[in-house]
């Protein structure tokens, strides 16, 4: 015999702590994560490109403490990051220039910077009121004063020869005729007079080109005293800018994008001057002075990213990633109804913070907007991150554009996802294998050993403490250990997805009513999770009891069996018994899947109903071939049906349609059977078990009912306490089978032998029914063929 009925000592799990959580120390431990921290090793080690990481488990398990634990262990042994400035662009304004800085210095040199402008303001109009800049412009002034003297004198000469004075005055030179006595004629003489009106034209004309030429002269000596004067103030502006960046060239001397960046504000800094002299004319006018203030912006550094402070590589876990806030903004401000912008508008993302570090992103958030995986994947395959302008290009209000210069990245990044994400991924978007070559994945189900039991009271302990809850003691953390084990599904594994748990002693310690947590609280916490939940399947009590859904859980009865079906409401599972019923008659049809006839029955329910016409057409049909037609459906059954899980059960039915021997009906039954008979193991065991007895329980029991279920879900066999009490005072069973005879043997009575020869029996009868029923039909068709004729 090799079914078996299982005991209450067989189906307990007998463990209990002998101390709470009062005795241990707290500690994070991810037990039994070999592929994850083997998988972490290489990717902290490997710094080439495309080894990013993902960190694939299900929610709850721990995937983002443990990726911020193991980073937070080497990242102080790490270099510091380069900070990141923003300068303005004095060639082109729209593209700020970037300059990446070794850490500190990005400070520095806004810093200094800003010592040069206050050196400037506070300097430069002493420098041009001095002695030397008034010397220097005296001898300018009066050299250039000189040669214009000596043109204008040579210029009077030059004009007597034509009889002509020249006048300077307020309306500028005038050329007027003078008589042998150097008299100057009245205007109103000459112009009465034709003869000195005549002679006045032709000395002018006369002496017009020469004219030209000293008044050229002296307009040469006018440009050269302006360019003389500019090419001093450029001077004194000059020496005292040179000056002020005395300390500034000295520390930065051997970075060559500052020394370019020193040598544009300087030159930039002498053609406006004028600025700082107006900044001390302009003292106690406020107005004045902020409107020069932010002239002077121009030159100045923005200080995107500073590491001054930072120790070792930067960790940053975005956990909720926007486009402003990974890739930074520009900060538009209105000024005469335009927005306007310039570098110190700049604003760093967490990509410009984390530069050179580690990013940890929740791919669920990142993926909820399109976009910023987009950019996220450019920014990783082209190591340049580019400063977003915040999407104002889509309002239609005039401002001013920006277009940053990119900064080089180089920083790992570590997406926390499932493994249908990672699928789902890596089959529609080949860039993101290229770019997330190591996959780190959790287990969330492993294997019982003695350091699994010794650290799970540590494991407590710590939410606990994170939790600020009460502690926890000896009865109640050996729940709390079988609660792991259920949610596991199996007797020798633990399920260490810690959310479920986290969840569970917060109910617990509502409940609570003293100053600890016991075995009591932890059950009704169950108790009250379930009830919140089960609404569904106590409805679906309440038809059955009331024999609205109609299920036998008396007697026997041929062609009927009690099959198991799970119901998975997201937050709820149960199981409920379904009727299942067979009839056969002669004909050809074979086996007849009334859900699939109707599109009810999942593809591999239908593989499950084929493989029983494979099993029939194997065992019985060496003597003589098989005919029937055969009817097989689940009754009342509204939804679609899927899974072989009720393969066993379908098989016993048909066969005792075909054989008339009755089954019993107290008995459920589940498993999935191959083409040779053998038993399966199958899902939702727990499910299944207590659905039946729920029902069961409804009625008194007879001390009969049970559950037959595969011998390899043994393991499976997870029950509540009250399945427990009432297996062990034998009023309920399960039975464990390895074969289709063992399921025969148990529902019928019969022995397999006899059994099978009940069967054959039938079937030859079927046979012969149907032949005769053919013989007929042939019979019939040539009698009326003959009629026609």
């Amino acid at each position: 015999m090799a079914w078996k009925r299982l005991n209450f000592e067989n189906l307990i799990i007998d463990f209990s702590y002998s101390s709470g959580t009062s005795e241990y120390q707290e500690e994070e431990i991810f037990i039994q994560q070999e592929r994850v921290e083997r998988a972490f090793d290489l990717a902290l080690q490997l710094d080439k490109e495309g080894y990013n990481v993902y960190v694939c488990g299900p929610n709850g398990i721990g995937r983002s403490r443990y990726t911020l634990k193991r980073l937070q262990e080497i990242t102080p042994t790490k270099a510091k990051p380069s900070d990141i400035c923003y300068v303005n662009n004095f060639k082109d304004f729209y593209r700020p220039k970037a300059i990446v800085l070794p850490a500190g210095y990005g400070r520095k040199l806004a810093d200094y910077i800003e010592e040069v402008l206050e050196f400037l303001k506070r300097e430069t109009f002493k420098a041009f009121e001095g002695k030397e800049y008034e010397e220097e412009l005296s001898a300018l002034t009066k050299e250039i004063d000189s040669q214009k003297e000596k043109v204008i004198n040579e210029l009077i000469e030059e004009a007597k020869k034509y009889n002509l004075m020249v006048l300077f005055g307020p309306e500028g030179v005038r050329l007027l005729p003078i008589f042998k006595i150097e008299t100057p004629v009245a205007q109103e003489q000459l112009l009465e007079s034709p003869q000195f009106r005549e002679e006045y034209q032709r000395n002018l004309n006369a002496f017009e080109p020469t004219f030209r030429q000293y008044m050229r002269k002296l307009r040469e000596l006018d440009s050269a005293l302006g360019e003389n004067l500019v090419n001093l103030r450029k001077k004194i502006a000059t020496n005292i800018v040179n000056k002020a960046f005395e300390k500034l060239e000295a520390e930065f001397k051997d970075i060559e994008e500052v020394k370019e960046f020193i040598s544009e504000v300087k030159e930039e800094l002498v053609k406006n001057i004028h600025l700082f002299i107006e900044w001390e004319k302009a003292k106690g006018n406020v107005v004045i002075q902020n409107s020069i203030n932010r002239a002077l912006n121009v030159f100045r550094v923005n200080v995107l990213v500073d590491n001054t402070k930072t120790e070792g590589a930067p960790v940053i876990y975005e956990k909720v990633p926007t486009l402003k806030g990974l890739f930074g903004q520009i900060n538009y401000r209105a000024e005469m109804g335009i927005l306007y912008a310039d570098h110190l508008s700049l604003a760093p993302g967490t990509l410009h913070k984390v530069n050179g570090g580690y990013l940890v992103l929740d791919l669920w958030e990142v993926l909820k907007n399109p976009y910023v995986w987009i950019l996220l994947k450019r920014t990783l395959l082209h190591k340049k991150l580019y400063l977003m302008g915040g999407m104002i290009e889509e309002i239609p209000v005039p401002h001013v554009g920006l277009l940053p210069e990119p900064v080089p990245f180089s920083a790992k990044v570590f997406l926390i996802g499932d493994s249908f994400l990672y699928y789902l991924l890596s089959f529609y978007d080949p860039e993101f294998i290229e770019l997330f070559k190591i996959k780190a994945e959790f287990n969330p189900i492993i294997e019982i050993n003695n350091k699994v039991i010794e650290s799970f009271p540590k494991i407590i302990k710590k939410i606990i403490k994170e939790e600020n809850l009460k502690e926890v003691d000896a009865s109640g953390l050996s729940e709390v250990l079988k609660y792991a084990i259920y949610q596991a599904g199996d007797r020798k594994k633990i399920n260490v997805v810690l959310k479920n748990i986290i969840d569970l002693l917060r109910e617990a310690d509502i409940l609570s009513k003293n100053e600890i947590i016991t075995q009591k609280e932890i059950k009704q916490a169950l108790r009250e999770k379930i009830f919140r939940v089960n609404l569904l399947e106590e409805k679906i009590r309440e038809l059955i009891k009331e024999g609205k859904i109609i299920i036998d859980i008396e007697g026997k009865k041929t062609g009927q069996i009690n099959g198991l079906s799970v119901y998975v409401l997201g937050d709820h599972s149960f199981g409920k018994p379904s009727r299942i019923t067979a009839n056969v008659f002669p004909g050809t049809k074979g086996v007849i899947n009334i859900e699939r006839e109707i599109d009810m029955s999942g593809p591999i329910h239908s593989k499950g109903v084929l493989i029983l016409s494979s099993y029939l057409y194997n065992k019985y049909s060496t003597d003589f071939p098989l005919q029937l037609s055969c009817t097989l459906t689940f009754e009342q059954a509204y939804e679609p049906v899927e899974g072989d899980s009720a393969s066993a059960a379908e098989l016993m039915v048909i066969l005792s349609a075909i054989s008339k021997i009755p089954i019993r009906q107290d008995i459920a039954v589940t498993g999935s059977i191959d083409q040779f008979g053998n038993i399966q193991p199958v899902g939702g065991i727990k499910e299944k078990i207590e659905g039946f007895y729920r029902v069961c329980k409804l009625t008194n029991f007879t001390g009969e009912q049970g559950v037959i279920v595969p011998a390899k879900n043994f393991d499976n066999i997870l029950l509540d306490d009250d399945v427990l009490e009432d297996i062990k005072n034998g009023k309920f069973h399960i039975y464990t089978v390895e074969t289709i005879d063992d399921v025969i043997e148990i529902l019928t009575g019969y022995k397999p032998e006899k059994f099978h020869k009940e069967v054959a029996k039938g079937l030859k009868k079927l046979y012969q029914l149907s032949k005769e029923k053919e013989k007929k039909t042939k019979k019939k068709t040539k009698t009326s063929k003959k009629l026609k004729s």
